[in-house]
C-alpha cells in the first residue's frame, strides 16, 4: 500500500515538473510568440448583427456559417409634413426593408441603440439649414414597414422652402445600391396649414 502511494506521489511530482518546463498556452495577449498557435486560424470577416434568414446561419445574431455579407435595402416610400400640437412642423417618413436580412439594433453614431435613423435637412428662405432625425429602436424585419416621426422643426413653416429626407444617414445598414432611400420636397409651405408630401 505504501509503495502504491509512493508511486502516485512520484507521478504527481513528475507531472508538476513537466508543467513547469512546457509552460502554459500563450495567446496574443501574453507574448509575440503566440503566432505559433494562432497563424493557422484564418481571420473571418465580421459583419453587423443580422438575424432571421432562411436557412438560419446565425448564432446570437451573428453570422457563423457563411462569409456572405448581409444585404438590406431600405426603401423610403414617402414623407409627409403636418403641424404638431405645439405649432411646429413635424416630418413623418415611411420606410420599408426590401432586402433579405432583418436590420437588427446596434449602436448608432447618435449614441442611440437602434436599427437605423431617418434624418431630414430643412432649408429656409434665408439659406439656413436645420437637421432633425428619428431612430427606429426595434428590428426592421424582412419586408417590414415602419413610419418614423422626426423631431419638430424649429424654423417657422412659412420660411421652409426645401426638405431633404434620407433613410440611414449613418450608413450602418449594408445597402448595396442606396438609390431609393432619399426624398426631396421643394415648394412654399403655408404657415396656417403646413403640408409637404413626396412619394416614390
Amino acid at each position: 500500500m505504501r509503495s502504491i502511494a509512493r508511486f502516485g506521489m512520484v507521478i504527481a511530482a513528475a507531472m508538476l515538473a513537466g508543467c513547469q518546463f512546457t509552460g502554459a498556452y500563450h495567446d496574443a495577449g501574453y507574448a509575440a510568440s503566440a503566432t505559433v498557435y494562432t497563424d493557422e486560424i484564418k481571420p473571418r470577416p465580421v459583419y453587423p448583427p443580422y438575424v432571421i434568414e432562411i436557412p438560419d446561419n446565425t448564432m446570437y445574431f451573428y453570422p457563423i456559417f457563411d462569409d456572405q455579407p448581409p444585404h438590406a435595402d431600405l426603401l423610403l416610400n414617402s414623407m409627409n409634413c403636418v403641424a404638431g400640437t405645439d405649432g411646429f412642423v413635424v416630418v413623418a417618413a415611411n420606410v420599408k426593408n426590401l432586402g433579405s436580412h432583418i436590420v437588427a439594433p446596434l449602436p448608432l453614431l447618435s449614441g442611440d441603440l437602434g436599427s437605423f435613423r431617418v434624418g431630414a435637412t430643412v432649408t429656409t428662405v434665408s439659406g439656413a439649414r436645420e437637421k432633425v432625425y428619428a431612430t427606429d429602436f426595434v428590428p426592421l424585419t424582412v419586408g417590414g414597414v415602419v413610419t418614423l416621426v422626426l423631431s419638430p422643426i424649429r424654423a417657422p413653416a412659412g420660411d421652409i422652402v426645401r426638405i431633404d429626407v434620407e433613410a440611414d444617414p449613418d450608413r450602418v445598414v449594408p445597402d448595396p445600391l442606396r438609390d431609393n432611400n432619399t426624398l426631396t420636397w421643394q415648394g412654399t409651405m403655408q404657415a396656417a396649414s403646413p403640408h409637404c408630401t413626396a412619394m416614390r
